[in-house]
């Protein structure tokens, strides 16, 4: 491996590390939604929905990074700028200590976009270099693989602090993380741009050749119902810290434990993709044993069987979404490289947003009426239809014959 490639690895490594270690803040914020702004269930699914809104207009930030060079450079420029704005979010909120939530919201959001903007740039340079290498499976690998190995720190750590600091202190912490992949930027690896209007065109050109093709629609598709999860995310924090009883501090060791699962299943796929045809491989098993595995929360009922689960739900779940992250990369044009597969993500997180806002919902009438394990067995069962339901737009997106893409 040559010094430019290590260099070009080390880049994704800190950048993922960093976006991870910020985790140490979600449990802690989970707590403040229920116990510092006194929310339920159906408004706390409301308040990360407007929270997380970045993360479902992706698109509209990889324009930036994409279409407006700075001084000749489409990647670097943009990483620190919107690195320091992410730490100037967590330090405000700091100060402000939550207590309000009109000022707490607005400051989640100012947090949630640079966390993009940094993500978008980071994606932008995988899915560049990564076409041009061939190594799109590979960096992704690396990403979340580094991602999971930040929840061995952020899960016991996160219900630690949510257990024993003070807000200021944990946020405070968080605007640290960000700093890192400012520096980071000097291991980018940039492509010559041309001034902003050759470079626009070049980007515009490009989204109308994915925005043609009908197969990209098809992953895009596939991709939403196969992460539409609405037993997970706010239902399913209710359900184990009301319902269940379980501790913050058990509730963070999960986090732990799925990190450490979810870096072994990292490694399943940079082995397994690596074969021919392995992504695609990957893709189809993620739907009929993605679909049964969901069918597990019926078992989702006290810690032991709860940590079992979570093990084999995070070495799965990460092995799968790399699959289908893989697809997405390759669709994506040269010239349109963050915008195209932010796209894509976007659809995950769209898929996140609103299968969290209909859990949250479902779950707090559903336990209200029949109780809270019925309420988890039916968003489990939901789940499982939707895995099962993207099966003819995957083989479309894969070209299987007799399958035309719609």
């Amino acid at each position: 491996m040559t010094s430019r490639e290590r260099r070009l690895y080390w880049f994704f490594a800190v950048n993922y590390f960093a976006q991870g270690m910020a985790g140490l803040a979600y449990e802690p914020v989970g707590y403040l939604l229920k116990d510092g702004l006194r929310l339920g269930p159906a408004k706390a699914a409301v308040f990360v929905a407007w929270m997380t809104l970045p993360l479902t207009i992706k698109p509209v930030f990889g324009l930036l990074t994409d279409m407006l060079p700075w001084a000749g450079k489409r990647r670097a420029p943009h990483m620190v700028a919107v690195s320091l704005a992410t730490t100037a979010g967590w330090a405000l909120l700091a100060l402000s200590r939550g207590e309000r939530y009109g000022p707490t919201l607005a400051l989640l959001i100012l947090v949630n976009v640079g966390f993009v903007l940094s993500d978008i740039v980071c994606d932008g340079v995988m899915v560049e270099r990564g076409k041009e290498r061939g190594k799109t499976g590979p960096y992704q690998a690396v990403q979340i693989g580094t991602l999971y190995a930040t929840l061995v720190l952020t899960g016991w750590g996160g219900g630690w602090l949510a257990a024993h600091a003070s807000y200021r202190a944990i946020f405070l912490l968080a605007a640290a993380f960000p700093l890192m992949t400012a520096g980071s930027a000097f291991w980018i690896e940039e492509s010559g741009a041309g001034d902003i209007g050759e470079t626009a065109a070049q980007g515009w050109a490009a989204l109308k050749t994915v925005a043609r093709d009908r197969r990209a629609w098809a992953v895009a598709a596939a991709i939403f119902l196969w992460d539409f999860c609405p037993f997970l995310g706010t239902a399913q924090f209710y359900y184990q810290s009301e319902a269940l009883k379980l501790s913050p501090v058990f509730i963070g060791g999960l986090s732990t434990a799925g990190g450490v699962a979810g870096v072994a299943g990292a490694a399943l796929f940079a082995r397994l993709s690596a074969r021919p045809g392995g992504t695609q491989r990957l893709a189809r098993l993620s739907v009929w044993l993605g679909g049964l595995l969901s069918l597990l929360y019926l078992f989702y009922t006290g810690p032991a069987t709860i940590l079992i689960l979570t093990v084999i739900f995070s070495l799965s779940g990460v092995a799968f979404r790399l699959a289908w992250m893989d697809l997405a990369a390759r669709a994506c044009p040269a010239g349109a490289e963050a915008t195209a597969f932010a796209a894509f993500m976007a659809v995950f997180n769209i898929a996140a947003a609103a299968s969290n806002w209909v859990g949250g919902e479902l779950y707090e009438r559903l336990a209200a009426w029949r109780g809270p394990y019925a309420a988890m067995a039916l968003l489990s069962l939901i789940g499982t239809a939707c895995t099962a339901a993207c099966w003819p737009l995957l083989r479309r997106a894969l070209g299987v014959p007799g399958s035309t893409p719609a």
